[in-house]
């Protein structure tokens, strides 16, 4: 898909000069797009035609639903019979635990998906009519579905997101809401609305609400208390203004990319907390990246359960494997290698023009879908955006499928003695 993108996106009709996009900066685009991050070194508004923003708008849609899903389907309707290990493969992909509903889950993702976005997608072009008359109708579909999918793309120009429309509340409550039912993940839409009362939900839709509410809580509350004094960001506006876009902000931060005020001029603090918020990401199974909030509560649980000398979590009545502590530390700890890495990398390429906490910024966003910049991505050589475009192919696909597709498991029925070694 990334490969068919970036030929679409070289041709002389996609880009309004006519002469198309450099290869390198249409592949980089088109794994922003298909990857649903956002980062990117075109305008799309000013650079790309209208078949080049459906290209994008393709790219986008099909990235957020995944491959897998898409493909799965396809060739159900088609009749075919899956093998044993593909089903084991689907279940893995869709974090599924058996086969039983997996084919309807994917059809509730098609429905759901399109049914939000079709929504909101008449919702915004009634509000933008009156600003772009019956260009309304593709500004409306566009950000629906680039903020469902938590891609962060938009179409304003200028590569200004929302920070001339920072005041425009309602527009930002729709963003808004797209990212968050967009991030939740599919399985917790379909528990909340099929099972009416929160004992009946499944664990990993209680773990993901709590999560959520506590992350945009701490993320608005972190936000607004650090740029409440910046006149370069929020600090002019009125205490309410300031709530709305700290809230925005901080849901916005954790994958999907849009942005209500220039974070080039964010003091240091917020931008490392947008680095936690970001790296953290989306829930499983939703069209947003990092390594998850599940992964990061799972996290904490382990390490309190360590601090009060338990053996075991239960969370909610309910006691969480140990396979699954491990992968989650896995997870988070292959994670944090893969972005010092890129970060090291693309710092030695930059030859520190910029500071480290920037590039550390771009490589974190990239890694978390989210797509959000400080002025610095089109600055990137060949061989930084090629890095970037890897980041935030592993951070779409998951950290652990792709190191998964790299090494070879075997089993083994050896059993060796356990020695204790001294740690900590």
């Amino acid at each position: 898909m990334i490969l068919l993108g970036t030929f679409l996106l070289m041709l002389p009709i996609s880009t309004t000069n006519h002469q198309g996009l450099k290869w390198i900066d249409a592949f980089f685009v088109s794994t922003s797009a298909s990857c649903v991050t956002g980062l990117t070194v075109v305008d799309l508004h000013n650079d790309l035609t209208f078949f080049g923003t459906i290209v994008m708008l393709m790219l986008i849609q099909v990235g957020g639903l995944g491959i897998m899903t898409l493909a799965t389907l396809a060739v159900h309707i088609m009749g075919y019979r899956f093998q044993l290990k593909e089903n084991i493969i689907l279940q893995e992909s869709l974090n599924q635990g058996g086969q039983a509903g997996l084919f309807e889950l994917i059809s509730r993702m098609i429905k759901y998906t399109l049914t939000i976005e079709m929504f909101f997608a008449v919702v915004l072009t009634i509000h933008f009519y009156p600003e772009f008359g019956f260009n309304a109708i593709g500004y409306g579909i566009f950000h629906s579905v680039s903020a469902f999918c938590n891609a962060g793309f938009d179409l304003f120009g200028n590569y200004d997101s929302l920070c001339k429309r920072n005041d425009d509340y309602f527009l930002m409550t729709c963003i808004g809401l797209l990212i968050i039912l967009g991030g939740i993940g599919f399985t917790v839409m379909s528990d909340v609305l099929h099972k009416k009362f929160w004992r009946k939900y499944s664990l990993h839709t209680k773990i993901v609400i709590v999560m959520n509410i506590a992350l945009i809580l701490f993320g608005t509350l972190t936000i607004f208390a650090v740029e409440y004094y910046n006149p370069d960001t929020i600090g002019n506006l009125s205490i309410p203004a300031q709530l709305a876009n700290a809230c925005f902000t901080s849901v916005s931060c954790r994958t999907a990319g849009f942005n209500s005020f220039d974070l080039a001029q964010s003091e240091q603090i917020t931008l490392l907390i947008m680095i936690i918020l970001m790296f953290i990401g989306a829930s499983p199974l939703s069209t947003g990246g990092g390594i998850k909030s599940t992964t990061f509560f799972i996290i904490l649980q382990s390490m309190w359960a360590v601090f009060r000398g338990k053996s075991e979590i239960v969370i909610f009545g309910r006691r969480i494997s140990r396979e699954l502590r491990d992968q989650a530390f896995a997870i988070f700890t292959m994670g944090t290698i893969w972005v010092v890495i890129a970060g090291i990398t693309l710092s030695v390429i930059d030859g520190e023009v910029h500071d480290l906490e920037e590039v550390l910024f771009e490589t974190v966003s990239g890694f978390g879908t989210v797509g959000m910049g400080i002025g610095i991505t089109s600055e990137w050589d060949v061989w930084g955006k090629l890095i970037l475009a890897l980041t935030m192919l592993v951070g779409r696909v998951g950290i652990m499928t792709f190191m998964l597709s790299l090494i070879t498991q075997k089993t083994t029925r050896i059993k060796y003695p356990a020695e204790d070694i001294m740690i900590g």
